[in-house]
């Protein structure tokens, strides 16, 4: 198993506070926080997101989750292989060398503190994980300060307890033995908000008895910390089940009502009866929901409140999870960071997931760490798992301590990011750790550079940190070795073998005579695209250990180099272990050059494969032993080919020029000295003594290298001729060697270095137009034996054809048991990575069957075809027959880009250089589309935290935050979509990017996180409803200036669309014209023809809603007919060529022919036309002045009230009777931010507009008279009166609603429904009296009367009223009813009414009701 990006898949939480209340209210039972007192204290529970995609892996379960400890264990075999690497032997002849008093880093997706194997070290050694941290920051909480006060408990009780409002809402009740101190200067410094807070010093005044202290306080939903979508819907269902069961509960009982009530009203209803039936009704609806409408009461699942105190008598910060959700933690312990005393928790039973806390930057960063995945813990088992009595299922050194350093982001899926691989490097150099292993790897454009190489080689050189690394599962074929193991020069890149003994213990295969061990078939192969081998050493790819205790099993079977890596890392620890305990000098230098020299070559393998071989323990710590008062052991030795900038680090030949000639290459070896540190004075003086005397080897006839090479420091070059010509095709690897001289010319120690040459020569071209090569037979006995060819594709061809076809003899007839092949082709350009041009295919090939795979490729380039048996086949021997087909034609240019207006301005050229004719058939289609978006302000530059100062110069790491706006399209709101964030500038680039990270979050409208994407953007979805979204793009770098340049950075957001077809003329009149589009024809060979292709229609561009001017639409074109037929290949390149269209200006609409009803003559004056139009124009900009809703500033809000009523005062003379001026008035004394303390002022502006308007007249003009469209006095009295109704509804709409919060202000409990006729008295009296302005005095009689003017339950926009109506009513079933209706749209209906009733408002008026109703479930 190992991490690849190959077919990443992302699973994305969102951080919603804001949920459906009919979940937040019935936790599962919850295990307490427990404070270990022993090893075997240590909480056994724990798990982690598994949503990744394991490249080529075997995830597969072992068959029993019961005990592994048994008497025939040893009979069985080991469960985690050693015997390949001797360990066994070793660990006999020195068990004292087990680990011991060495500390592992595990760089993954996180180590569950509770799994099986991972508790405890030999004898009494102690915890086996003895630091965890999240360095992906997915999981940290941002804590704010708060004020706890003391109460007391009942009297006599002696007890009290610490209480703080948590932001969950919840009243926190705090354990009164914490003993919280207050918070060091530094982080008191910080001036939070809440300590500035105005009235909080205030009340803290008027209650000097009262005792205080300050805490900080966060949120987190668990959903978000868990690592797989196995137990997300394990916790679900039972969520689920338990929802249900409560659901059916209340149905029951209002269908009990309801029958009651159809038995005792037998009649015809009244219209409250009916009322009343019908809102049981409705409620009844919510209780039975179908599986359609639980999407709409979807689980927001746990919510945990968090709180950080200060230790005043340990002098540390401690923390703490809420996992009750009960708010009582008074006698709850707290936990320290893990690495203090290894304290953990569990979530709860159902998810059996482990935590641990981490608290960094003064106590304002709390960090939850779970895993991300089982990987992790596997990963760890492998190296240094101990199951006391079960010696046999020990991992490699199960004497070493292990610190989990997680680097897996649990937001993407459990894949790496830049911040969590810098921030682990970071962290192994800080904690002084003596070996760390990555089993991540990805493809890169560029090898050994980039931040995290740099970091890494400083880590090695400087900090002697050994840093083993999987070579990663992209093979068989060459060049697929994975970063950083296979591209870093001080990273041990090791592979994955499998041996017969694996084959039969963990495979359960059966057993085979002529079996021999191999790298598995998935296994990466070198070299590097730089020359450099790609592959160190090898080592077992395969166990079965440790996994989280959330997967509900103890032990489980992975492979890969996942699992080789950290078999590498445990054979490290068992020499450093050795090296410790003699006081031999550690560092890396030495380590790689004794399993280097030491290790067991492979017969059946190439260097390419395994590298120097498999590790051979025993070996490797003579060779340390024997060297240890070496010096020259410490020199590292550096060579490089060719000159800089750009040296490479090994000679690799494979296009066919480059092996059709002999070749002189210049090879520079230089000596160097740990971290080339030249303010050290013992290092300078290693340098000005050093010399070195070498006998250079080759044992390749093809390569002549001089003999002797006197090396000092500032190191030497020399030159090598390398002669391919008389080689035949195929692969050819060799290694130059430099030994110490010796005078009678022996080489029988180890080499001080080794540069690796690797020939892969193509097979001859018989013709540059040929279309067919033949070859032949290919003959496979052994499993994973490959068959590699490397062939030079005519300029010309576009794609090939590749047919295979098992041709086992006669006599193997009877056996058909299909055998498993892997075909992976690849084809390298500069600066690419391999996955961009590769072609991978697993075939289960049946005697005689034939099959087919079309690639698309670059003509000229030298491809690799490489054929390889599954390692796993162990059936009869059989052969292939394999054929290749070249086609297609050239377009020139290859890639397209129109620009609107442009269509046909460059015709593409089609050339057919290949021996045969081509059919033609062009078709083009467009299928994405991306907008471009600008940073909506500069974004700024600023420090990070603890975690990010990097340990040269202690250089702090900045971070630049821009943020972007998003606005679909009206109709795009109300449905789910994906979106892709990108910027292409940085996209695709991870271990050799320049800059520390590069991360696009993505939230709704309400700041609901929604989604994370890093280097490698997948789409997002975005639910209904988000309205407008908000994009934050994070960039890190050491310079703040390399962040300044990119503040206005472009980040373009891409989205698919229904396919939008292009035309494909033969001619450029043809095209303009729109007449006729290319027909098919056949293209003769050596001939050319041109096609046109023109822009999309303005129909299909119509259907794109939110299209706009420069927009880009991208897709694809080909040229070629597609073939039909199973053996027939595509007939065409697979995944065509890319086009673009660039949108130009929108489209003028054909104006309508509709007759216009003549203005009416305006008999006004000059002068009376001036006046009133500056009367409009002061009435229009007072408008404008009104304090916005959504301002919070309290201070802000005054000036603009300030302003407002100095510009009213001066308009409002001469201008009393004014309508739009009173209405403009009355619609500011109603603003949101203001109305509270204004609920009079409301009404009296009502009461102006109210009494300037004649409802009689209204009344009259609507009740009879005649509206003519056509005449133009007609058509203005309408406007007017109906200007006047509209004013009329709104006065009294935001009267009513005035009036209804006063009386509710008089009621004794404003929140309790209206459910009985003494409460509807009391409420009558208390609103006496309150206006006297009309006959109307409260806010039922307002409703009623506003029926003549508006249809209120109709016209969402006074919905406010129709839910105060109802809740007034006693009919809480309409009232969730509406609810639901203004959600569907997130309340936009009532947006330009009496009051906007927003998303966040529409949740909290539906858990009140719901509460209301006890649905508290």
């Amino acid at each position: 198993m190992h991490f690849s990006r190959t077919a990443r898949s992302i699973v994305l939480y969102s951080t919603a506070l804001t949920c459906c209340s009919a979940f937040a209210r019935t936790p599962f039972p919850k295990r307490s926080i427990v404070k270990p007192t022993s090893t075997s204290a240590l909480n056994t529970q724990k798990r982690a997101n598994q949503r990744t995609n394991y490249n080529r892996a075997s995830w597969q379960n072992s068959s029993s989750s019961t005990s592994i400890m048994s008497s025939t264990a040893s009979s069985f075999g080991t469960l985690v292989p050693k015997e390949e690497t001797n360990v066994p032997a070793f660990l006999k002849a020195h068990p004292e060398y087990n680990g011991k008093n060495v500390t592992i880093g595990i760089l993954d997706t996180g180590c569950d503190v509770g799994a099986i194997g991972l508790q405890s070290l030999p004898g009494a050694g102690g915890t086996k994980i003895v630091d965890v941290h999240d360095c992906t920051g997915c999981n940290d909480v941002d804590v704010s300060v708060a004020t706890a006060k003391w109460v007391d408990g009942e009297e006599g009780s002696g007890k009290g307890w610490w209480e703080v409002e948590g932001l969950s809402g919840r009243t926190l009740k705090l354990n009164p033995d914490w003993n919280i101190g207050a918070f060091p200067a530094a982080a008191a410094d910080e001036k939070d908000d809440e300590e500035k807070d105005e009235k909080e010093t205030q009340e803290t005044k008027d209650t000097e008895d009262t005792k205080t202290v300050k805490v900080r306080l966060g949120i987190k939903r668990a959903y978000e910390l868990y690592p797989s979508k196995t137990v997300l819907n394990r916790v679900k269902s039972e969520r689920s089940k338990q929802f249900q069961s409560a659901q059916r509960v209340h149905a029951a009982s209002l269908r009990a009502k309801l029958e009651a009530f159809t038995q005792k009203n037998t009649g015809d209803l009244t219209p409250a009866l009916l009322k009343q039936k019908q809102d049981w009704e409705y409620q009844l609806e919510l209780l039975e929901l179908g599986e359609d409408k639980m999407k709409e009461w979807a689980d927001p699942g746990p919510l945990y409140d968090c709180i950080v105190y200060y230790d005043a008598e340990s002098n540390e910060y401690r923390g703490i999870v809420d996992t009750s959700e009960t708010g009582d933690l008074t006698t709850t312990p707290s936990l320290a960071p893990f690495g203090k005393a290894q304290e953990s928790g569990t979530f709860g039973i159902v998810d059996q997931l482990n935590y641990a806390l981490q608290i960094y930057d003064e106590g304002t960063v709390l960090s939850i760490v779970t895993d991300a995945g089982a990987h992790g813990s596997h990963v760890a088992g492998i190296a240094a798992a101990h199951h006391p009595g079960n010696e046999l299922d020990n991992g490699v050194a199960p004497g070493a301590k292990v610190v989990s350093l997680k680097i897996g982001d649990t937001r993407l899926g459990s894949m790496e990011t830049m911040p969590g691989l810098y921030r682990a490097l970071l962290m192994a150099i800080k904690l002084k750790l003596d070996v760390i292993n990555l089993s991540y790897a990805d493809n890169v454009h560029e090898v050994n550079r980039g931040k995290f190489t740099e970091l890494a080689n400083e880590m090695v050189l400087k900090h002697g940190i050994t840093f083993v690394a999987g070579a990663a599962n992209n093979g068989p074929a060459l060049t697929t070795v994975g970063a950083p193991g296979g591209t870093c020069e001080h990273i041990l890149s090791i592979a994955a073998h499998v041996s017969k003994d694996m084959m039969e213990t963990l495979y359960s295969m059966k057993e085979e005579k002529d079996a021999e061990g191999a790298t598995f078939t998935w296994s990466s192969v070198g070299p590097a695209m730089d020359g450099a081998n790609g592959i160190d050493l090898t080592a077992p790819g395969g166990a079965v250990t440790c996994v989280p205790t959330w997967t509900l099993q103890r032990c489980m079977l992975m492979n890969g180099t996942s699992m080789s890596s950290p078999h590498a890392a445990g054979c490290v620890a068992l020499l450093i272990s050795a090296c410790k305990a003699n006081d031999i000098p550690i560092n890396t230098v030495r380590i790689r050059k004794a399993l280097e020299a030491t290790a067991t070559n492979l017969d059946n393998l190439n260097n390419l494969q395994q590298g120097r071989g498999m590790i051979n323990v025993p070996a490797a710590w003579d060779y340390l032993l024997k060297n240890k008062d070496d010096i020259n052991q410490d020199v590292l030795y550096k060579v490089t080919v060719g000159a800089s900038p750009s040296p490479l680090r090994g000679v690799y030949l494979r296009q066919a020029h480059e092996t059709s000639h002999k070749q002189s290459v210049a090879i520079t070896v230089a000596p160097q000295f740990g971290y080339d540190d030249l303010g050290d004075d013992d290092q300078q003086q290693k340098r000005v003594e050093f010399e070195q005397r070498i006998t250079l080897k080759s044992d390749a006839t093809y390569v002549d290298v001089p003999e002797k090479l006197a090396l000092m420091n500032n190191g030497r070059t020399f030159k090598i001729e390398i002669d391919p010509t008389n080689l035949p095709p195929g692969l050819h690897t060799t290694l130059i060697m430099g030994y110490p001289y010796s005078e009678d010319g022996s080489t029988n120690g180890a080499p001080l270095f080794v540069m690796p040459i690797t020939i892969a020569k193509p097979l001859p071209q018989t013709s540059t137009t040929n279309t067919i090569m033949e070859l032949g037979n290919l003959n496979f006995e052994q499993p994973n034996q490959i068959h590699r060819h490397f062939l030079t594709p005519p300029e010309s061809a576009t794609y090939a054809d590749i047919f295979i076809e098992d041709t086992s003899s006669d006599t193997n007839d009877k056996d058909a048991t299909p055998r498993l092949f892997t075909l992976h082709t690849v084809q390298l350009l500069p600066s690419t990575p391999h996955r961009d041009n590769e072609k991978q295919r697993s075939l289960n090939l049946y005697p005689k069957q034939m099959t087919t795979t079309s690639i698309p490729i670059i003509g000229g380039v030298t491809l690799e075809l490489c054929l390889a048996r599954g390692w796993s086949t162990l059936q009869t021997p059989n052969a292939v027959n394999v054929k290749v087909v070249w086609g297609g034609v050239q377009p020139l240019p290859a890639t397209i880009a129109i620009q609107s207006g442009q269509a046909g301005s460059t015709p593409v050229r089609l050339y057919n250089g290949l021996d045969s004719d081509v059919t033609l058939n062009p078709s083009a289609k467009l299928t994405k589309w991306k907008t471009a978006l600008r940073p909506k302000s500069i974004g700024n530059v600023l420090p990070l935290g603890e975690r990010d100062v990097l340990p040269s110069h202690n250089a702090r790491i900045y971070q630049l935050i821009t943020e972007y706006e998003y606005s679909p399209d009206k109709d795009d709101i109300l449905k789910e979509y994906k979106l892709t964030p990108r910027v292409p500038s940085l996209n695709q680039y991870l271990y050799e990017s320049q800059f520390f990270a590069q991360m696009v979050h993505v939230y709704d409208d309400s700041k609901k996180l929604l989604g994370v994407t890093d280097a490698f953007p997948s789409g997002i979805t975005i639910p209904a409803n988000s309205g407008k979204l908000t994009l934050r793009l994070q960039i890190r770098h050491e310079d703040p200036q390399a962040l300044e340049k990119l503040n206005q950075q472009v980040l373009w957001v891409e989205r698919t669309i229904g396919d939008v077809s292009l035309s494909i003329h033969n001619s450029h009149m043809s095209m303009v014209a729109n007449v006729g589009t290319f027909t098919k024809r056949l293209l003769k060979r050596d001939k050319s023809t041109a096609a046109f292709v023109s822009t999309p229609t303005q129909e299909s561009l119509g259907k794109i809603k939110g299209l706009k001017c420069g927009d880009i639409l991208e897709g694809t074109v080909s040229y070629e007919a597609a073939t039909s037929g199973a053996l027939g290949g595509a007939g065409t390149r697979p995944g065509g060529y890319p086009i673009s269209y660039v949108v130009g200006p929108t489209t003028l609409e054909k104006k309508k022919d509709e007759s216009k009803t003549k203005d009416a003559k305006d008999e006004r004056t000059d002068v009376q036309k001036l006046e009133e139009a500056v009367l409009k124009l002061q009435v229009d900009t007072l408008e404008k002045l009104i304090p916005s809703s959504s301002t919070t500033n309290s201070t802000k809000v005054k000036e603009e009230d300030e302003k407002f009523t100095k510009l009213y005062d001066s308009i409002w003379v001469g201008n009393e009777k004014h309508l739009p001026l009173l209405m403009i008035q009355l619609k500011k004394q109603d603003v949101e931010t203001l109305r509270d303390d204004r609920l009079e002022q409301v009404i009296q502006a009502s009461n102006n507009v109210l009494s300037e308007i004649d409802e009689n007249k209204l009344a009259l003009y609507y009740g009879g008279t005649f509206h003519d469209k056509e005449d133009a006095e007609s058509a203005k009295e309408r406007k007017e009166m109906d200007e006047m109704k509209g004013q009329l509804a709104e006065a009294l709409g935001r009267k009513a609603r005035a009036l209804a919060d006063i009386e509710n202000k008089f009621l004794s409990n404003t929140t309790t429904i209206i459910d009985s006729e003494e409460k509807k008295e009391e409420h009558k009296k208390t609103t006496t009296n309150l206006t006297k302005a009309t006959d109307i005095d409260t806010f039922d009689d307002i409703v009623k009367h506003m029926r003549n003017w508006v249809d209120i339950d109709a016209n969402l926009k006074f919905s406010v009223l129709t839910l105060e109506r109802e809740r007034r009513a006693n009919h809480p079933g309409h009232v969730l009813k509406l609810l639901n209706k203004l959600l569907e749209k997130n309340g936009e209906d009532t947006k330009g009414g009496i009051c906007h009733i927003s998303k966040s408002d529409i949740y909290k008026r539906r858990t009140t009701v719901l509460e209301e109703l006890n649905y508290d479930h």
